[in-house]
């Protein structure tokens, strides 16, 4: 009787070698994530220009402690409103790469002013210096979240630019440049 040794299926065999493929760039990923300290998270006990000054210096060092690492940072402290209409990731990582927002990243040197509530909500006015040394405004609203996995805690419901930094009437109080904080 005559035995025949069959060969391996080749289709199999490539299929095997994908998957190898796919576990190792998974198991390699999932060790490089590991070697970042973790980006900030909400937390109650942040008031409202906590996490703007979070915010600001999150996109400040964008690239920091990975690419677009503040843009994902900044994303953590949208409101859940907030990310259904600007997320995912991905698309608000591109929103805020463009204008107007561009100049959030990375820029140079920010000013934040004095926190306006009214209610549930805070208005701040922030000024920027970016990369390419032009001044620019931006307004937060943050809402204190009443329900939810967040309940208790300040997240950013919007952020839009202004052409005056007096649009809302409210005045820059503080700068801080390079993550160090001065009264002006």
């Amino acid at each position: 009787m005559t035995r025949y040794i069959h060969a391996p299926d080749s289709r199999a065999t490539f299929a095997m070698l994908l998957f190898l493929f796919a576990l190792t760039a998974s198991l390699a990923l999932d060790a490089a994530e590991t070697d970042y300290p973790p980006l900030p998270v909400p937390e109650a006990g942040l008031l409202p220009e906590d996490v703007v000054r979070i915010v600001i210096d999150s996109l400040a060092n964008n690239d920091q402690p990975y690419p677009d690492a503040g843009i994902a940072a900044t994303f953590n402290f949208a409101s859940p409103v907030n990310k259904a209409n600007t997320g995912p990731i991905e698309r608000f990582t591109n929103m805020v790469k463009s204008p107007p927002y561009g100049g959030m990243v990375n820029h140079r040197s920010s000013e934040l002013s004095e926190v306006v509530t009214q209610g549930n909500t805070a208005y701040l006015i922030v000024r920027l210096i970016t990369i390419e040394d032009a001044e620019v405004h931006f307004a937060f609203r943050l809402g204190l979240q009443s329900e939810g996995e967040y309940k208790g805690m300040w997240l950013t419901e919007a952020v839009w630019p202004l052409i005056k930094p007096a649009d809302r009437g409210l005045k820059i109080k503080g700068s801080v440049s390079n993550d160090i904080r001065t009264n002006i």
